[in-house]
């Protein structure tokens, strides 16, 4: 369907597979996924195959569930047949013609495309084919603050550097996000790609569930958020300690805190057990409260708080204001955005400062009177609509914008670049541990180097195509499949590139094609993969590409790709080595199977059909 703009629901198909209720980012598509493919866009709903990392289309009965239907008030009756139908969907796709991509399409993001290295990947294999991409910024909490584990971390570095390669268009969710991107890609000399702010309307409001019995037997302040450092939980326990201290803790009300348990919580969460929760005043609901117990909380609560430090937009926020609440809020990132000139602003992270303000602007009945009357006179919450027509403004946008050129990264000659993730390093107390992390992990297979921690900075801008999902030791490479590898020629001269295979049983036949020829031969997995780039002037672009055309002599089915190396055609030694490098290897993999019990258990069975003991 050249020409057309793709909508990419896989974060929201996935999602409802899992029997969620769709909270947050997923919320996000749930509710302008049904605007954009309707007219003016007529965007196309597409999930993406992991197993080819192509992009396949939802057919009707498919987007009649999961998009214009259920998934955006999802009750529990319908969950099952969201998630089953996401199941089928999922697995159509595995089979299913992938979509034509070509450079007049459009392809749109709206996702969490961050926690998904398969989608970066296939978003990159995208714009190598000509494709304009949009992608909907949320914030950049990874990068600013400690608030996700190490490994979202990596994801969303690779993430940024995606969208500042490939974007035609990154509308964002508020004015702070935009500027902190901004800031990002001045940082590393990068363009910004244009972009429209969308807002984002409440995620609860007043009017989607009935009234229910007031959910708390006694007076209570509501923070909604999840329990993680960057939401200051502790900050506010300090503050609810500070307020006892001056009122009496019959003279305050309860603090009740209402989120999932995220990350690095510990201060607060040992604060929070050794202190009883404040002797009961402070309570922790981190099971699922559904939306109608949410409204419930909101509609009678007698302010909220929300002393985070850094947000993308703080529906918290917002939501308090459409409850007619009054926000405690910190002054910082978009927080003032979602809140207006309705919330009551705290700045610094002092908690006798909170607890001050807290007690003249919300305990005062006086004081909160007179906001919720401002509040209820001049609140008006933001429209999902509003949001759609800013994407579609920036699809459009995009659809008149020169694509943006493929990246070809700078390699350096010599150096072996590895595909796989790896895990974080353990503690290196124990260096029997360490050893074999540096050894099993950290080593390149070829010529034994050291990850560097900017390998995959490179790999991500060379090595395109269309993989299945990445494992922790590189790339699977699937028959029909293919991968370029686009690179700036670190040197004048012939270069060859060396790809280390997988050492598993079997066999695959690949071809390929760049400057340096055609090359079609069989491949024993675990051995090189030696592939011409041709002469050339340092400076210049090569690229080749490498596709896997039969696997069906594997065990796998499929060639596993783990690192690559750029050489100079003589260099022979260096070859040389990187050959018996992957024969040691396969030597050590011979020997691990022969030693299973399998093997010796069929032995007899391999010399009567004369395939050796």
């Amino acid at each position: 369907m050249p020409g057309s703009a793709y909508l990419d629901v896989t974060d929201l198909v996935e999602f409802l597979q899992r029997r969620e209720s769709v909270s947050g980012v997923q919320r996000v598509i749930a509710e302008t996924a049904p605007l954009l493919i309707d007219p003016p866009t007529n965007a196309v709903p597409v999930v993406l195959d992991r197993g080819r990392g192509a992009f396949v289309a939802l057919d009707s009965g498919e987007t009649d569930v999961l998009i214009q239907a259920g998934a955006r008030s999802a009750s529990d009756t319908s969950r099952d047949l969201l998630a089953s139908t996401a199941t089928s969907c999922l697995q159509r796709a595995a089979v299913a013609a992938p979509i034509a991509i070509d450079e007049h399409s459009v392809l749109v993001f709206l996702g969490a495309v961050w926690i998904s290295d398969a989608l970066m990947m296939a978003a990159r294999d995208a714009h190598a084919q000509g494709a304009k991409s949009v992608y909907l910024l949320y914030d950049l909490t990874p990068v600013l603050e400690t608030g996700h584990t190490a490994a979202v971390n990596r994801l969303f570095e690779r993430y940024l550097g995606l969208v500042l390669d490939t974007a035609s268009a990154v509308p964002a969710i508020s004015e702070s996000s935009r500027r902190d991107l901004e800031h990002y890609a001045r940082q590393r000399q990068r363009d910004l790609p244009p972009g429209s702010v969308t807002g984002l309307p409440c995620g609860i409001t007043p009017g989607q569930h009935a009234e229910g019995a007031r959910p708390w037997p006694r007076p209570y302040a509501l923070f909604v958020g999840t329990v993680e450092a960057r939401k200051r939980h502790l900050l506010a326990l300090q503050a609810w300690q500070a307020l006892i201290e001056q009122f009496g803790a019959g003279n305050i009300p309860d603090l009740v805190c209402i989120g999932r348990l995220g990350w690095h919580a510990d201060a607060f969460l040992d604060r929070y057990v050794a202190t009883k929760g404040l002797e009961g005043k402070v309570s922790v609901l981190s099971e699922s409260v559904s939306d109608a117990e949410l409204s419930d909380f909101y509609r009678h609560a007698q302010f909220t708080v929300y002393p985070s430090r850094y947000e993308g937009w703080g529906l918290p926020v917002s939501e308090s204001l459409a409850f007619g609440k009054v926000p405690v809020v910190s002054r910082n990132s978009s927080i003032p955005e979602a809140g207006g000139p309705w919330a009551v602003y705290v700045d610094g992270d002092d908690p006798a400062e909170f607890a001050r303000v807290v007690a003249a602007e919300a305990l005062s009945d006086e004081r909160r009177t007179h906001h919720e009357t401002r509040i209820r006179e001049g609140f008006v919450d933001r429209t999902w609509q509003q949001v759609a027509e800013a994407i579609e403004h920036d699809i459009a946008l995009a659809r008149t914008q020169e694509g943006r050129p493929p990246v070809n990264p700078q390699v350096e000659l010599g150096r072996e670049y590895m595909l796989a993730v790896g895990s974080a390093a353990p503690d290196a107390g124990y260096a029997d541990q360490y050893l074999r992390h540096v050894q099993d992990e950290r080593t390149s297979p070829l010529l034994g180097q050291l990850r560097r921690d900017d390998d995959l900075a490179v790999v991500d801008t060379a090595l395109i195509g269309t993989f299945g999902s990445p494992q922790t030791w590189g790339y699977e490479l699937r028959p029909g499949c293919h991968a370029d590898l686009r690179i700036t020629r670190p040197v004048d001269g012939p270069l060859v590139v060396l790809f280390a295979t997988r050492s598993m049983p079997g066999v695959v036949r690949i071809d390929a094609v760049g400057p340096g020829g055609p090359v079609n031969e069989e491949v024993y997995l675990g051995s090189v993969v030696t592939l011409p780039l041709g002469d050339g002037k340092a400076g210049e672009p090569a690229l080749v590409r490498l596709t896997c055309t039969d696997a069906s002599d594997s065990i796998e089915g499929f060639i596993g790709l783990r690192s690559f190396v750029v050489l100079r055609a003589d260099d022979l030694q260096a070859q040389v080595l990187a050959h018996k490098a992957a024969a040691e290897a396969l030597r050590q993999e011979l020997d691990f199977l022969q030693n299973t019990r399998s093997w010796k258990v069929t032995a007899p069975l391999r010399r009567m059909k004369g395939r050796g003991a």
